[in-house]
């Protein structure tokens, strides 16, 4: 028998990354402006960014800059891969942001998008 394949849309796909980043611990929710939840990338979870986004961007042959801007664009399709690895550079570059902005020094960045892309990181609704 053949395989089959569902299709997704771009928030569905979205909606399914930050779930599994919440699982996995890679990020916690945290009260934001507005009474919005917003998510913020835990220490381990920047670390294991940064290999994902590496191993993506090899494995893809892609530069994650290039599709998180296309990201913010609206012009990514729904490839559950190229989705992830626009929003982890958005997520990454925004995280060290905000902690440059509290005044911390950090080291070098495994990548740096001149301008941060507004991806949804709003925490996901839940869902059983």
């Amino acid at each position: 028998m053949g395989s089959t394949v569902e299709l997704r849309s771009n928030d569905e796909v979205r909606e399914s990354l930050l779930q599994s980043w919440l699982k996995n611990a890679w990020v916690y929710p945290m009260q934001g402006p507005e009474e919005r939840t917003l998510l913020r990338l835990t220490p381990g979870g920047r670390l294991k960014m940064r290999r994902r986004i590496a191993e993506l961007e090899k494995s893809l042959g892609v530069s994650g800059v290039e599709l998180a801007k296309e990201e913010a664009a609206g012009t990514l399709p729904a490839e559950p891969e190229k989705m992830e690895l626009a929003m982890m550079v958005a997520a990454y570059t925004s995280e060290r942001d905000f902690i440059a902005s509290q005044g911390q020094a950090l080291g070098t960045p495994a990548v740096a998008v001149d301008e941060v892309p507004e991806v949804t990181t709003e925490a996901p609704s839940e869902q059983g």
